[in-house]
């Protein structure tokens, strides 16, 4: 049992980047190691009480609620759609703010970094850290329409990934009918690109980026703002409903 408290005591200083107004933060970390010349201790059981009650008041929070269970799977799924239009929602809100030039704007998240479906019913902060365990970043990039389609390309040979705000076919090795915002790509065009910083700096081949000619980094992380989404779909009385258009066809 003193092995989950002290669990429970680290994962308490990691809390929680998501939470409302007025509930309390904690802002550093330290690493206790643990074995079997560590004695059992019930003044530490007693310190940690709180805070694992604190932790598991704030994960248990029901934010949202789906109709059905919701999973991600290459090329494209449900869940990686809804993913990502939200960021593309989101980063158009933001860029707008910053008075950035007004270009299209596509997502790209990578599905691997789904680790979980969201379940049907009631959806609580727990479930969406089992969704997103990684502290990602969003990320915003400046590329030109000719290194989007080798971006497009990299998808294709990938297997897919997820898209918002584009769409192409993959056939015979090859990109066709690459299109952002249903019109044709333009190669010597301009257009953002909204990612994580995993696959920002290269994370699952995505080299591509490395070209991009213009970088903009949000405060917002990834898993954050799904939060933020499904609560305020919550609160207009509304429930997840996952984007069913095809994005990505494999031939």
């Amino acid at each position: 049992m003193r092995h989950h408290h002290f669990i429970l005591l680290l994962l308490a200083f990691a809390v929680i980047s998501c939470q409302s107004p007025g509930k309390p933060t904690l802002s550093f970390a330290r690493q206790i190691p643990i074995d079997s010349t560590v004695a059992s201790d019930s003044s530490i059981s007693a310190t940690i009480a709180p805070l694992r009650d604190s932790v598991e008041a704030i994960m248990n929070e029901v934010i949202g609620s789906s109709p059905k269970e919701i999973f991600s799977e290459k090329p494209e799924s449900p869940l990686s759609s809804f993913v990502a239009d939200l960021l593309k929602e989101t980063a158009v809100e933001e860029l707008n703010e910053s008075g950035k030039e007004a270009l299209p704007v596509i997502t790209v998240i990578n599905i691997r970094g789904l680790r979980a479906p969201l379940p049907k019913g009631v959806i609580k902060v727990k479930d969406i850290y089992a969704l997103m365990p990684f502290e990602n970043q969003m990320i915003i990039l400046k590329m030109s329409g000719k290194d989007i389609k080798s971006l497009y390309q990299h998808m294709g040979e990938s297997g897919g990934d997820g898209l918002s705000g584009g769409s192409f076919t993959f056939n015979n090795q090859s990109v066709k009918n690459p299109e952002i915002n249903n019109k044709p790509l333009k190669e010597d065009a301009f257009y953002y690109v909204v990612t994580s910083d995993y696959l920002a700096t290269g994370g699952d081949h995505y080299n591509i980026f490395a070209n991009a000619v213009e970088k903009h980094e949000s405060s917002n992380k990834i898993r954050d703002l799904i939060i933020q989404h499904i609560r305020e779909l919550n609160a207009q009385g509304k429930q997840i409903q996952t984007p069913s258009n095809q994005r990505i066809k494999m031939q």
